[in-house]
């Protein structure tokens, strides 16, 4: 008997071991996740406040290594924002319109390979469009001068507008509508330098023929992400945007936090109840919080001049 009891302790030691060592080793790879997700390039100043020269980075990596490119874009949908980024850089920001709560736009990892100039639009078989027509290029189509697939064979399209009013909110059927300006310019960035065909001049015959479609693809799909981010730290700032899908059922403590540690905030640096009070109050439209107000108050003079002990 005491064999046995001698034996299943010893077991139960070896479990518990392995059982720990697990954890730790799961620990690691969450904080080597953290690590692996830093999106900012940080230096400390003498108070310990991060200051933030890069931001959003951390999806272009995932997308160069899927499709060794040099260009990537990502829309997040909650803050109604498209971003381009050149070698991990972001060149650009531009503001779009994203679907109504009814019609979502949805999050993918996908890629663009084509370019259409005065495209027609073709009603989706959808129960809102039933109406509708196909409408040739010019003035009073939906999708404005220019579009640009998200997907090979998907409806989901980045494009310009007849509607520029509605660009920075939740106001398509799923697509991302652009101001015209702005979606020739992004569709010109990328047929200059993924297409040969990239004479200035294209750009007049575009507009003169305006009836006319052109269709451009691109010698390589550029990497286009579709994020659904309601938190993320800009410029020293965390950023909270409107929850436009009513998606979010989590912990919001915990988005708080991921979010601030893999930014390179320390957990020691951050007061703890002003984290849990801001969490408690999440904003409901787009907000900006100062993270100095959430890091621990430095020590107090009399602290910092009291006689050392000897």
């Amino acid at each position: 008997m005491k064999l046995l009891k001698s034996r299943v302790g010893r077991i139960t030691l070896e479990f518990g071991v392995a059982l720990a060592i697990i954890l730790a080793l799961s620990l690691d790879v969450f904080r080597l996740n953290l690590i692996d997700q830093e999106i900012h390039i940080k230096g400390f100043t003498d108070d310990g406040i991060t200051q933030s020269r890069v931001a959003s980075r951390m999806f272009v990596d995932d997308l160069s290594a899927d499709y060794d490119s040099e260009v990537a874009i990502e829309i997040n949908i909650p803050a109604t924002e498209m971003r381009l980024y050149e070698n991990g850089e972001e060149l650009f920001m531009r503001k779009v319109a994203v679907g109504q709560g009814r019609y979502p736009t949805p999050e993918r990892d996908s890629q663009i390979e084509l370019i259409e100039w005065n495209p027609w639009w073709f009603p989706p078989k959808s129960r809102w469009a039933r109406k509708d027509k196909p409408t040739p290029p010019g003035p009073r189509n939906p999708l404005g001068p220019v579009k640009l697939r998200v997907g090979k064979h998907s409806e989901i399209l980045l494009h310009g507008t007849n509607k520029s009013w509605s660009v920075g909110r939740a106001a398509s059927h799923g697509c991302m509508r652009m101001h015209n300006s702005e979606a020739k310019s992004i569709a010109w960035y990328l047929q200059e330098k993924f297409s040969k065909k990239n004479n200035p001049d294209l750009l007049d015959t575009y507009r003169d023929r305006s009836r006319s479609t052109f269709r451009v693809k691109l010698e390589k799909p550029i990497p286009i992400k579709l994020v659904y981010r309601l938190i993320e730290v800009r410029d020293n700032n965390l950023v909270f945007y409107p929850d436009v899908y009513k998606k979010f059922h989590g912990n919001k403590k915990a988005v708080v936090l991921t979010e601030l540690l893999s930014n390179g905030y320390e957990i020691d640096m951050l007061d703890d109840a002003k984290v849990e009070a801001l969490s408690s109050n999440w904003p409901s439209k787009r907000s900006e919080i100062p993270i100095e107000e959430l890091l621990m108050d430095p020590p107090s003079s009399d602290f910092l001049d009291a006689p050392e002990c000897s």
